[in-house]
Parts: C-alpha cells; sequence; structure tokens
C-alpha cells in the first residue's frame, strides 16, 4: 500500500460514509460447509492475539483483511458466521435487523458505567444486539519531553491547534472522530482550523511518523501503542484531564446463526490469570471495580494512569454511537464545508 502524502485527505463521498464511522473494515474470504466449526470473524488489531489463542473448541477464528463496508456485511451473510468482533465504529455497518440479541446470560450485568452509557446511547434494540468486550480510550502520542508538555498546565484537546503543530498532527483515518475531537476544542473555527494542522490522516501509519520525526503528535487508541511505549522511552501518550473519545470492542451475533456465544471464553479474559495478561498488554475489560494494583499488573505508573486513569477522568470520557443516515449527510456536508 502507498504511504499516503503529508498534507491531503482525499475522500469520496462513498469513502467518506464509510469513515464517518470509523476505521479497521474488514471482509471475509473462503467458504462455509453445512457441517463446519461455528467461526468468528475479526479483523487485525480487534482482538489481542493471547485471546485469540484461547478460543475454545470448536470454534475457530476467521482471518480478515481490510476492505469496504458493503463487502463486508454481505461476506458475513453469505459465510455464514456465528459472531463477529467490531470496533464501535463499523457498528452501524451491522444492519439492526441482520443481528439477533447476543443473550450473554449475567455478563452484561458486570460492566462499568461507561460501558452501560454506552449500550443506552444505542437504544433498547441494538444494545441487546452487542456485548461490549474491551474499551480503550484514544490518546495523543508525542515523543517524550515534548516542548508542547507542561506539567504546569495539563494538556487538553486545544493543543492540536498550537501553531508549532501546523503539518505535524496525525489524526485518524476518520472524518466522524476529527469532527467530533474539533467540536471538544474550546476555540473559534476548531474544524477548519484543526485540519489545517494535519500531516496525514492515517492512523494505522501514525506511528511510524511519528518515529521518522515526520509528526509531532499522532492520536491513537492506547490499546494500539501501549506496546511500543513500554519498550520505547522517547514516547510519551497524553490521556487529557478533559477526558476523550472511547474505542470500544465490541461482539455482534448475526441473525442467521444458532450458535451461543462462547460466555466461558468472555469470563476467562474477565478475569485472573488471563485478565492479568491482558491488561498487561493494554487490552481493559470494560469492568466495574477494576484495579490494577490488587491484580499485581507489570506497569509502569505512566502507563497504570492511562490504562486505569482516575474515576472523575474515565467518567468525562465518551463513547460514539452510530450515526442515522441524515446524520451522516449533515456531518458530509460539514466535512466538506472545513476543507482548508
Amino acid at each position: 500500500m502507498s504511504r499516503p502524502r503529508p498534507g491531503t485527505a482525499l475522500f469520496s463521498r462513498r469513502r467518506l460514509l464509510q469513515l464517518l464511522g470509523g476505521s479497521g473494515l474488514v471482509v471475509l474470504a473462503g467458504c462455509r460447509g453445512s457441517n463446519s466449526a461455528p467461526r468468528l470473524m475479526a479483523a487485525a488489531e480487534t482482538l489481542p492475539k493471547l485471546w485469540q489463542s484461547t478460543l475454545p473448541e470448536p470454534w475457530r477464528l476467521l482471518p480478515l483483511k481490510p476492505e469496504d463496508a458493503q463487502v463486508f456485511w454481505a461476506a458475513v451473510t453469505r459465510e455464514q458466521v456465528d459472531l463477529v468482533a467490531v470496533t464501535d465504529g463499523w457498528l452501524s455497518v451491522c444492519p439492526e435487523d441482520q443481528l439477533q440479541p447476543v443473550e450473554a446470560g449475567s455478563l452484561p450485568t458486570l460492566l462499568d458505567e461507561a460501558a452501560k452509557r454506552y449500550l443506552r446511547s444505542l437504544g433498547s434494540i441494538r444494545a441487546s444486539q452487542v456485548l461490549p468486550v474491551g474499551v480503550s480510550p484514544w490518546v495523543m502520542l508525542m515523543r517524550h519531553g515534548d516542548a508542547l508538555q507542561s506539567a504546569a498546565k495539563p494538556l487538553n484537546w486545544n493543543v492540536l491547534l498550537d501553531p508549532a503543530l501546523k503539518g505535524r498532527v496525525v489524526l485518524p483515518a476518520s472524518p466522524r472522530l476529527v469532527i467530533d475531537l474539533a467540536a471538544r476544542i474550546t476555540e473559534a473555527d476548531a474544524l477548519p482550523r484543526l485540519r489545517q494542522q494535519v500531516l496525514s490522516f492515517d492512523d494505522r501509519q501514525g506511528m511510524n511518523w511519528l518515529l521518522k520525526d515526520r509528526a509531532r503528535v499522532v492520536v491513537l487508541p492506547l490499546q494500539r501503542c501501549i506496546t511500543v511505549l513500554r519498550r520505547d522511552p522517547r514516547l510519551q501518550a497524553v490521556l487529557p484531564e478533559s477526558g476523550a473519545p472511547l474505542h470500544w470492542t465490541l461482539l455482534v451475533r448475526p441473525s442467521q446463526t444458532r450458535e451461543p456465544i462462547p460466555r466461558a471464553w468472555v469470563e476467562a479474559a474477565w478475569e485472573p490469570p488471563l485478565q492479568t495478561r491482558l491488561l498487561a498488554t493494554g487490552w481493559r475489560p470494560p469492568l466495574r471495580d477494576l484495579e490494577l494494583k490488587p491484580l499485581g499488573i507489570d506497569l509502569p505508573k505512566r502507563l497504570r494512569t492511562l490504562l486505569l486513569p482516575p474515576e472523575q477522568v474515565w467518567n468525562r470520557c465518551w463513547s460514539l454511537p452510530p450515526l442515522t443516515l441524515q446524520q451522516q449527510a449533515l456531518m458530509v456536508d460539514q466535512w466538506r464545508a472545513s476543507s482548508p
């Protein structure tokens, strides 16, 4: 795949509507026989490899490759997938009338308030079809010791408009998320000004832009960068005290399956010892009363406070429920009007 040029962000109307939902779309390949084992569909980086490796028999993981939204759900139906792992950005790609209740038993009662707020935002029908299994805040990643950081003035999203960052910011390839971040910036004309700051809309390759010193700030989900943060002391992540968007990992059941969700598999990921190992890799289960200290998680303090920030900060974080077609159309117009 060719590398995007700095400062460019060309979206067709169709591609833009897709990206308003988020990034990380997938498509299937292959064919399923009538007697095949039940299958879980998940894109790369959607589920931790450690958790994938514990998928119980007779379940099988179906590996996926990036593709467009319409092909994605058509392939889910064609391949008769039994369970799908998606990020919240792509939930709108899963038609509500082609899903069934997730039927996760008592698992939803274990969820924290952030997860419950997110489910309430979906409406009762959609909420019954979704099980949040992981959550991560989007953070600002920069080099440790960058002059933008100041102990006397904690950073918030306004820092993205700093004149020193012009042409040095990498934002997600999701106009919807960019628009939402701009709405949280307390300065006039935030969206067009934010777009003028951008080196690239490329969260998948954002880390490379930073390591090559082309970017000074990259916005990424914490779970996608915590491994690099552990091994590279040059890097620092900032979770603003004003909160951040949340990146959800969800399980949904297509209406065509009769296979129940593998609840014991989810329960194992939410309890020690597997929970402890997953937390150490930045995978946070959306559970109430979650604490790192009793679990003995081996993480530096700077990473522990990102993974489990103070309660007041976590309560200020917010989720992005799916948009209606009308909301998508309005956002397309807003994006076009903000073009630099």
